[in-house]
């Protein structure tokens, strides 16, 4: 299988063709600011370096967020036109699961997290398990003392990752002492993104597939305020 693997929702723009888990192109720019205007460059620089037509794409997949709000909509909106366009699969992967994979021979929790300001974080608890990434706590917008509270109560060693860990290292350790274990080098990789999608299955309502926020954006918000009435919890079909 064919796959062209998308992420632009955090620091790193990813885009990678692989064939099946074997990665033959890809491209890792780090300059958060250019998302909208790097990512169709760089895909098509990279099916090109694979030696791919665009109708060679069995499968796309796009780290379908939490993250960036805009680097979400971002790749989502590009993953779905190219997969309505050229008629081929689509996989949305958890950007919180697309890191956590990257972590490997450990039975302790694996918890990413993206900093989402003022001690809240985007976060999730994973394990591997036989190779698989087993999710532990469903992914969620939360506090992280909350989060920490949670993590007080388990026995085993827990591997922090993600822009969360790295700004709240300090809360982290002194709430979990040596249980806590931090991954300062851990960054999202395409091999990550492109294992996930090739083991999840497509979507089947291409026109319902949105980014997982995990929290109203600023427009939503906005947009509830003025329609104080209404009984729609799609804002982005409202609009």
């Amino acid at each position: 299988m064919k796959l062209l693997a998308i992420d632009t929702s955090n620091a790193p723009l990813i885009v990678a063709a692989a064939q099946n888990k074997q990665i033959l192109a890809q491209t890792n720019d780090t300059n958060q600011k250019a998302h909208s205007t790097n990512l169709m460059p760089a895909i098509d620089q990279v099916t090109k370096k694979a030696g791919w037509q665009p109708q060679d794409i069995d499968r796309v997949v796009v780290a379908q967020g939490p993250g960036s709000f805009t680097g979400v909509r971002i790749a989502v909106t590009v993953a779905k036109m190219l997969a309505w366009t050229l008629d081929k699969e689509l996989v949305g992967v958890s950007s919180l699961a697309a890191l956590a994979r990257n972590v490997h021979d450990t039975t302790g929790l694996i918890v990413p997290l993206f900093d989402a300001r003022h001690q809240n974080v985007f976060a999730g608890v994973y394990q591997n398990n036989q190779e698989q990434l087993v999710s532990q706590l469903i992914d969620q917008h939360t506090a992280l003392k909350s989060l920490l509270s949670y993590l007080q109560k388990q026995t085993q060693p827990i591997y922090f990752l993600g822009t969360g860990a790295q700004n709240y290292h300090e809360l982290i350790t002194a709430t979990l002492g040596s249980q806590a274990i931090i991954l300062n080098e851990v960054a999202p990789q395409a091999s990550s993104l492109v294992e996930l999608g090739l083991n999840q299955q497509p979507v089947l309502d291409l026109d319902a597939f949105s980014p997982t926020y995990l929290r109203q954006t600023q427009a939503e918000m906005v947009w509830a305020q003025a329609h104080p009435h209404s009984q729609s919890t799609n804002y982005v079909e409202d609009v």
